[in-house]
């Protein structure tokens, strides 16, 4: 690869990078806070390319005034330059690699995660979520740890922990990621007496339950490399087909998550609808 090819390559990038920033295409591979850097990335790479374009094109004007350029030949399936001394300069193919990942933003668009993730990488929602809980301790018969768990038993011998009050209004909308929470860990049950709404995917039935189907969600902490799903069940034939975005108006099932279900509680859904899939499509 030239110099002028290695410019044009580095200005697409910058480009792409720009294009998916702009659409708000980013946030299928990364959290939206990271929007600004990958814009400005972007930015930059295009002003680099362009640069050395400016550069290429005033050196090859220079040259045509004085010295014949350079000859080209070809050794061992890589292209080289002949300069006027008679030295070669070999060049390369290997950046065009980078137009690779380029090409696949532009003309195939992957989408977000979805199903086939959630069976990839489905597993015990219990250990993330316990440390994502709020730190506040429940107090049970006056007493609450010392021990920085931030958790208590009630008297079924479940660890609890306290939580906000969930927000007001008719079926507020929380995370799926927080209805988890609240229905294995919640001392007050909130969200197993006061209907919910929750915004995710529908998923196959996943480990521990037979029948029925799971409304998911992938959470983040960077990209869509670590994602991890979060899962509710759902008894019942699902009212879409897999990966189709619903709101459903859900409450939880006190108890029904444990170790031989991967700690995926069960949820009774009063209403589903079908919806388009939210602009960030993960939680984080």
């Amino acid at each position: 690869m030239n110099k002028e090819a290695q410019s044009i390559v580095v200005t697409l990038l910058g480009g792409t990078l720009v294009g998916i920033t702009a659409s708000g295409r980013y946030t299928s591979y990364v959290k939206p806070g990271f929007g600004p850097l990958i814009l400005i990335g972007g930015i930059v790479l295009i002003v680099i390319g362009v640069l050395s374009l400016v550069q290429i094109v005033l050196g090859a004007r220079r040259e045509s005034e004085g010295t014949t350029r350079p000859a080209t030949t070809a050794e061992g399936g890589a292209e080289v330059e002949v300069d006027a001394h008679g030295h070669s300069h070999r060049h390369s193919r290997a950046p065009w690699l980078i137009l690779v990942p380029s090409l696949i933003l532009v003309l195939v668009a992957p989408s977000a995660l979805g199903a086939d993730a959630v069976a990839r990488n489905a597993g015990s929602q219990a250990i993330a979520g316990m440390e994502a809980a709020p730190a506040a301790a429940t107090k049970y018969d006056g007493y609450a740890p010392n021990d920085g768990s931030g958790s208590a038993e009630d008297s079924s011998g479940r660890r609890t922990m306290s939580f906000d009050p969930l927000p007001t209004g008719p079926d507020p909308v929380i995370t799926i990621k927080d209805f988890v929470l609240r229905t294995l860990y919640d001392a007050d049950d909130s969200v197993s007496t006061t209907p919910v709404t929750v915004v995710g995917f529908i998923a196959p039935a996943g480990s521990g339950y037979h029948g029925g189907y799971t409304i998911a969600r992938l959470a983040i902490s960077c990209c869509a490399a670590d994602a991890n799903p979060i899962r509710i069940h759902v008894d019942g034939d699902p009212p879409f087909a897999v990966n189709t975005w619903v709101a459903a108006v859900v409450t939880g099932v006190s108890g029904t998550g444990g170790a031989d279900n991967d700690y995926v509680p069960q949820a009774r859904v009063t209403n589903v609808q079908q919806v388009a899939q939210p602009s960030d499509p993960y939680e984080h």
